[in-house]
């Protein structure tokens, strides 16, 4: 089932904040991909256009919102490496409502955009883009993190705390807040090169991929959600060339995730399943042709239902693939082609759409005796809890 949370709807009101682009609301239940390039020329490293492309999960394309290309206002542009294939990850936040992604205030065609620095006369701060359920985008969030290399991904609980994972100076895990700029927190001198963040269980656990050193795979960042610097990192499931990830809880006796799947680039769609306290490999589907990058997935009657970006083969695009084997299992499943990508295009990072919050109703205020409520849904079927 879902995890849900409450909070107070008077707690923020992000509706008046600036917003530089406006597309048709989400529908909840659709899937999200991150795209790089309009398929017009070859992609190198240079900076690209970035478009998130929201599909149905039968694979029909519902509409395409065009990141910024250009300065508004206090809205930055948001462009990415068109080829940097750790570039591009983009998370539905914990709460449902919103998509956070990251990439480059720099101008489509900026040369080796991911090697630029953050600092001096020609400084090209990162970004952080949040996109809510109705298609506002803002792009207000900056960083002078990740000098000299990439940003890849963001994920936010709220609208407002913000988990950001990249590599350079500093680079790693990086805390930051909705509309800030500078630095931002850096949660670790030890890990310092990671890849797709992502935040799990019923205690909301922030996890981290690395593909350096010696955490290559699934990482614990500290305990839960943490905010200052020294946190430490636990290698979870070791994997050689992660990317996307996806926990779940598949066994009921379980406290929190099980099991974990893996999108990874040398190998494929990886399984592992928490036994006695140790992550053991469950098995692989596909192999490193694949190049599996991002991938999500949800729990249901039927199984564990993963969607991932196939960028290498004949067959490139969006896959779906029903796990049915349950927790401790080697999983199984064919992976069937649901979107195929374009030419001159990249797809990355994939999730599902954020959605609204409805309000309450009078008699549910009345029953709870507030002024004024919001439920929020966590964001996909992570396991029965």
């Amino acid at each position: 089932m879902r995890f849900q949370f409450t909070k107070l709807a008077g707690s923020a009101i992000f509706g008046l904040l600036p917003l530089v682009a406006q597309a048709a609301p989400f529908s909840a239940g659709d899937l999200v991909v991150e795209r790089i390039g309009n398929g017009s020329g070859t992609l190198t490293s240079a900076a690209a256009a970035v478009f998130v492309d929201e599909y149905t999960p039968s694979g029909t394309l519902v509409q395409s919102i065009a990141m910024p290309t250009a300065v508004n206002g206090s809205d930055l542009r948001l462009t990415d490496s068109g080829s940097a294939t750790s570039d591009g990850y983009l998370n539905l936040s914990t709460d449902g409502q919103y998509l956070t992604l990251t990439g480059y205030d720099a101008n489509v065609g900026t040369a080796s955009v991911a090697s630029t620095s953050t600092t001096g006369g020609s400084a090209t701060v990162r970004v952080v883009g949040r996109i809510d359920a109705s298609g506002n985008v803002d792009t207000t969030t900056s960083l002078t993190a990740y000098s000299g290399n990439n940003i890849r991904s963001a994920i936010t609980t709220n609208g407002k705390d913000i988990w950001v994972a990249g590599a350079g100076t500093p680079g790693g895990v990086t805390y930051t807040t909705f509309g800030s700029s500078g630095a931002g927190t850096s949660l670790s001198t030890v890990v310092t090169n990671t890849r797709v963040v992502e935040i799990y269980g019923p205690t909301a656990q922030l996890y981290a991929t690395s593909g350096s050193g010696s955490n290559k795979g699934v990482n614990a960042v500290g305990t839960g959600l943490p905010t200052t610097s020294g946190t430490s990192f636990s290698l979870e499931a070791a994997s050689a060339s992660p990317y996307g990830m996806f926990l779940a809880q598949l066994n009921p006796s379980s406290s929190g995730p099980d099991t974990a799947y893996v999108a990874d680039d040398g190998v494929g769609i990886e399984k592992f399943s928490l036994v006695s306290g140790t992550w053991v490999a469950s098995g692989v589907i596909g192999s490193a042709t694949d190049a599996y990058r991002g991938l999500t997935g949800s729990v249901t009657a039927n199984g564990v239902q993963l969607y991932a970006t196939r960028q290498g083969g004949t067959s490139q695009g969006i896959v779906s693939l029903v796990d049915t084997s349950g927790y401790n299992a080697t999983i199984n499943g064919t992976a069937n082609l649901i979107v195929a990508l374009g030419t001159n295009e990249a797809f990355r990072g994939i999730d599902f759409a954020p959605h609204a919050v409805p309000e309450p109703s009078t008699l549910a205020l009345g029953a709870i005796g507030l002024g004024v409520a919001l439920i929020a849904r966590r964001r996909r079927s992570r396991a029965s809890v």
